[in-house]
């Protein structure tokens, strides 16, 4: 019976493929499985019998102690609940993607279209927005379109190259509109240059998000806010909604901290309208109560996972900011909007990461604390202006030039609760960003500074172990081979940690094989010509050769990859690699780069036809590979003796005597084998880096990059998520002057190594 585990974005039981039909068309396959690894969890009743109850992770709280759940939808796509498709279809609103003017031309009436708000922040950090006609509800950022406003207006630009583009980041219900209209959070990108545009802080904070995912950050920010009385349109308000009509001040501050009553609780109205709209946006708000000073209160937002962070709480402030217009009042974010003996305003911010939560991770919230205060000065830079007002000492703050932390302390700059003192792990609270804080800058600095204190562990314990992908060939997939691999491994000290058999029908539909050759099956299958880049010296030596100009086949359609060249010639794919194999180097076939090479075929060009006879041996009916994945201490094995020594070197022939290659090519006959390896059937094959085992590891055993040591540590070095997805494709790198295969730049490192590599690699791109 297929296992099931609760999806927390509907709460329902469900298995990994009742997931991928739910969310198919909305996310990535690989998103939804990354999905089912790390947030959807075992049923309650199942769990308890596995795990006492006393083992659970408690959750952070934000200061209204409103309990939320724990798991989030996929980061950074995370979007509200939205009605029932059939039911935005029976009242004629379409879902999906907006068809843009050309549709709306179309249209009779506009009556059934969805308003877009989209809202971004401008050159201060202040929010702005406007509106946008559409033909669908967008279900997903994808459908929607890429927005431009007058930068000129905003201090983004300049009056003479004002254009500035909207690009969507997250999708929130209209509470104002009601359905089905929807808010989008967009930040702001330059259209001249296509560069984050003036204090679009976003993007810094979602690559450090991205770079420390594996440490799954949650966050819990306490926005206090100040309503104030109108002053002169424009002009900044100087007098809080609580204050006397006749100038003189209130009684003193006591009774209105999350007080009740006319004279006590001035502003509600505004504080719990504000609430149900952002519930009804969908944003993560977790609770709201008056605060110190009359005309302040406080929402509470979170936990929200990495990114989500800045754009739930971003998008509640505009709530906020809407919300006033029909109160006759302003809202102030000013961390001190009242000269005296009256508290500021501040942006207490709820912090955690995944070994803060684990059993024992009191130890790991002390160590961040003390690397919060060697980095003071650059933490306060990021926490708002004129927080120094504020930060003085006293009403309930520690000095802007003094750092400590402690428990249940409220005159610290770092606050660590009592309950994570008292059970040995939680989360902390960073008591000193200011009110008009930008949560982007907020909670980048406080990842970064959390990740380089951690990150140090992090490598270290990636670079101790050493795992690799290893698969017989299919040629030679018979018990006997799988005996003698499987001994020699053992017998090398080696842990197998998985092994088993995956049939050519699977890796033909998942397209296992094109994605295990990367560059050299895209050359050959997905990619046209024309988006291949020749370099100069090839052209020469192609026109030196072939006695034709590069430019001049490509300008009369004679270059083909090789799923269309067998196409054009009216042959099988297998029949254009047999005629490729006869070709020969320096008369009919050049190489123009690693695993790019251009054959003559009959009166056409051809690249990489050599991979379709090598695709057609893993995807044969009624073959397959056998796999292990093995693991071993780097201080035990070297890799370059792993694959020199231990597996042996392509041409089995050569391979020194004992490897698993030379074995096999000497026992061909007595294993089983119907001919004797040579270069290409040789038998057996295995990763070439510790990085190149991640890449294949992931792709073959679906395993997760952010879950994995290995891959834990290589993010930890500075190399992002989307940075190490690209690398899985072996590109060209440029490192030291010029460019190379990343996969031959980290070949045979151990893992330490590798990982000093990547992350230099990372840094000159």
């Amino acid at each position: 019976m297929a296992e099931k585990r609760v999806d927390p974005a509907t709460g329902e039981a469900v298995t990994l493929k009742e997931l991928m039909a739910h969310y198919k068309g909305t996310y990535k396959k690989r998103e939804v499985e990354d999905y089912w690894d790390g947030y959807c969890k075992v049923p309650k009743s199942k769990a308890k019998e596995k795990k006492p109850a006393k083992e659970q992770k408690p959750e952070p709280k934000a200061k209204a102690k409103a309990k939320a759940k724990a798991e989030a939808k996929p980061k950074a796509k995370a979007k509200p609940a939205t009605k029932p498709a059939e039911d935005v279809e029976a009242k004629g609103i379409r879902t999906g993607k907006d068809g843009g003017a050309s549709a709306l031309a179309k249209l009779r009436s506009f009556s059934k279209c969805v308003l877009a708000e989209y809202v971004w922040l401008d050159a201060d950090g202040v929010t702005r927005s406007k509106t946008m006609t559409m033909t669908a509800r967008p279900l997903k950022v994808s459908d929607l379109k890429v927005w431009n406003y007058d930068g000129s207006s905003t201090g983004q630009a300049e009056g003479s190259n004002s254009e500035v583009l909207l690009k969507p980041r997250a999708i929130f219900n209209d509470p104002f509109r009601g359905y089905p209209h929807v808010m989008v959070l967009a930040d702001a990108w330059n259209a001249w240059d296509d560069k984050p545009a003036k204090n679009n802080t976003r993007v810094a904070c979602a690559e450090t998000m991205d770079m420390y995912r594996s440490l799954d950050p949650w966050f819990g920010i306490e926005q206090e806010y100040t309503l104030m009385k109108p002053g002169k349109v424009g002009l900044k308000s100087a007098v809080p909604l609580g204050f006397n009509a006749d100038g003189s001040e209130p009684a003193p501050q006591g009774p209105y901290y999350t007080g009740a009553g006319f004279n006590v609780a001035i502003g509600r109205p505004v504080a719990d309208e504000h609430y149900k709209m952002c519930l009804e946006a969908g944003i993560k708000i977790s609770g709201i109560n008056a605060e110190v000073m009359p005309g302040q209160w406080e929402f509470q937002v979170g936990p929200c996972r990495g990114i989500e962070m800045g754009d739930h709480l971003i998008m509640s402030r505009y709530i906020m900011l809407r919300v006033t217009e029909k109160h006759d009042c302003i809202c102030s974010f000013d961390p001190k909007p009242k000269e005296g003996d009256w508290n500021g305003a501040g942006c207490h911010t709820n912090f955690s990461v995944e070994p803060m939560r684990a059993a024992g991770g009191y130890d790991c919230i002390v160590k961040v604390c003390e690397a919060f205060g060697k980095a003071t000065k650059d933490h306060i830079k990021e926490y708002g202006e004129d927080n120094d007002k504020r930060l003085t000492g006293k009403h309930e703050t520690c000095d802007i030039n003094t750092f400590k932390y402690g428990v249940a302390n409220r005159g610290a700059s770092i606050r660590i609760p009592r309950d994570a003192e008292k059970s040995g792990r939680g989360y902390m609270e960073d008591r000193r960003p200011g009110a008009n804080c930008d949560p982007y800058r907020v909670t980048n600095i406080i990842m970064k500074t959390t990740g380089e204190c951690l990150a140090a562990e992090t490598i270290e314990a990636g670079a101790k172990m050493h795992t690799a992908f290893v698969f017989i060939k299919p040629h030679a997939v018979y018990d006997k081979v799988k005996e003698l691999v499987k001994d020699k491994l053992v017998a090398e000290g080696m842990t197998i940690l998985k092994e088993g058999q995956i049939k050519a029908e699977v890796i033909d539909k998942k397209k296992l094989i094109d994605t295990h050759y990367g560059a050299i099956a895209a050359k050959a299958v997905s990619m046209k010509p024309s988006q291949l880049t020749v370099q100069e010296k090839a052209q020469q030596e192609f026109e030196k050769q072939f006695g034709v100009a590069w430019s001049k086949v490509m300008e009369e359609g004679l270059v083909f990859n090789a799923l269309d060249g067998a196409k054009k010639l009216g042959i099988s794919s297998d029949e254009l690699g047999k005629k490729y194999d006869t070709l020969k180097k320096g008369e009919d076939i050049i190489k123009f780069g690693g695993g790019f090479y251009c054959g003559k075929v009959d009166s056409i060009y051809v690249i990489n036809g050599f991979y379709m006879n090598m695709r057609s041996k893993f995807t044969a009916p009624g073959t397959s590979i056998y796999y292990y994945e093995v693991e071993w201490p780097a201080e035990k094995m070297k890799w370059a003796d792993f694959r020199g020594k231990m597996l042996g070197p392509t041409d089995p022939a050569t391979a020194p005597t004992g490897s698993i290659r030379n074995e096999i090519y000497n026992k061909w006959a007595e294993l089983g084998l119907k001919a004797q390896p040579d270069t290409g059937d040789n038998g057996v094959h295995a990763s070439a880096s510790p990085f190149e085992a991640l890449a294949e590891r992931s792709n073959w055993l679906r395993a997760s990059i952010t879950k994995d040591p290995f891959g834990k540590a290589v993010l930890a070095s500075g190399v992002t998520m989307h940075m190490i997805k690209e690398w899985f494709d072996d590109p060209a790198v440029s490192f030291e002057g010029g460019k190379k295969s990343l996969f031959d730049l980290v070949e045979d490192l151990d893992a330490a190594e590798c990982l000093k590599k990547l992350k230099a690699i990372a840094a000159e791109n």
